[in-house]
C-alpha cells in the first residue's frame, strides 16, 4: 500500500471533437499554426504519470476523468471526500502557466510550484517538485511560492489535504510552447513529477 493517495487534477478541460471546451487557456497562434491548449496538456501530463504511477504501485486518483471543463469545487469536493474517508490524500494539480493577454508571445519564462501560505506540509511538498521539476526541464526556476497574493488559488485555499499547484512553463513565451506541445518534453515533465512522488512515498520526506 502507498503511504499516500496521490489526487490528480488536470486544470480546466479538453478538447471534445476538436473543440476546446475552456475559454482561453491557450498558447497564441505559433509559427506553424499549432495552438497549444493548456487543458489538453494538463491531461497528457496527467494520463503520463498515471501510467507510471499505476506501474509502480503507488495509489492515486485521476479528479477529472473527463475532457469537460469541470468547476473547481466538483474538483475539490471529490477530493476532500477521499481524504475524509482515509487521510492519506496528497493534491497535485497540473497545468501551464501563461501571462499577458495571450495574443501575443512574450518573455516570461520558468517553472513554479504553489502552495497555501497555511500549509507547512504543503510547503516542503512544493520545493520538492519544484526542484525536480527544474532538474529535468532546465526551465528558469521561479521557485515555490505560498504568497498569499500570488498562490490564493481555490484548489490550494479549499483542500483539506496538502495541496500544490505546479505550473509547467509558459505557453506564451513560443520557446516553452514549443517544448511543452512535444512527447518528449512532456515526458520529462510527467517524470519530474513521478520523480517527486517517488521521494515522498520512499522516504516521508514531509
Amino acid at each position: 500500500m502507498s503511504k499516500y493517495i496521490w489526487l490528480f487534477d488536470p486544470g480546466h478541460g479538453g478538447l471534445i471533437e476538436g473543440i476546446y471546451q475552456t475559454r482561453g487557456k491557450r498558447s497564441p497562434v505559433l509559427p506553424d499554426g499549432r495552438i497549444l491548449y493548456e487543458g489538453e496538456f494538463n491531461r497528457s501530463i496527467v494520463s503520463r504519470l498515471s501510467d507510471l504511477c499505476s506501474k509502480n504501485d503507488i495509489e492515486f486518483v485521476n479528479l477529472v476523468y473527463t475532457n469537460l471543463d469541470l468547476p473547481l469545487s466538483k474538483r475539490v469536493n471529490k477530493a476532500n471526500r477521499i481524504h475524509k474517508q482515509d487521510k492519506r490524500g496528497i493534491y497535485v494539480s497540473i497545468h501551464a502557466n501563461g501571462f499577458g493577454n495571450g495574443k501575443n508571445f512574450n518573455s516570461a519564462h520558468g517553472i513554479s510550484t504553489f502552495y497555501h501560505v497555511s500549509s507547512k506540509k504543503g510547503a516542503k511538498i512544493a520545493k520538492l517538485f519544484q526542484k525536480n521539476l527544474v532538474k529535468h526541464t532546465h526551465l528558469r526556476d521561479r521557485g515555490a511560492i505560498g504568497n498569499s497574493r500570488w498562490a490564493n488559488f481555490y484548489v490550494l485555499r479549499k483542500t483539506n489535504m496538502p495541496a500544490i499547484l505546479t505550473e509547467n512553463g509558459f505557453m506564451t513565451n513560443l520557446k516553452e510552447a514549443k517544448l511543452l506541445l512535444s512527447s518528449e518534453f512532456r515526458d520529462k515533465i510527467a517524470q519530474a513529477h513521478f520523480q517527486t512522488i517517488l521521494e515522498i512515498e520512499n522516504n516521508d520526506l514531509y
